[in-house]
């Protein structure tokens, strides 16, 4: 089962009609190592990151699951 973090930080880098881009910074709770993702969010969920929202991932650094909560 994938453990969960809190991003440290999230910020969106481009939107528009047909979706954006966020790029999320969080420390992985396996390796605890700094750690970043850039996500696509398609048009049909922008509305999510008006608030928190959580993103299934996968660490780029030890490979395993993680669920980020960018609140």
């Amino acid at each position: 089962m994938a453990k969960r973090v809190v991003a440290s930080n999230w910020t969106v880098v481009i939107k528009d009609e047909t979706g954006a881009f966020v790029n999320i910074d969080y420390n992985c709770p396996y390796c605890h190592l700094d750690s970043g993702e850039l996500i696509s969010i398609g048009a049909n969920n922008l509305d999510k990151i008006n608030s928190s929202f959580e993103t299934d991932q996968v660490c780029c650094i030890c490979g395993k699951d993680v669920i980020i909560e960018c609140r």
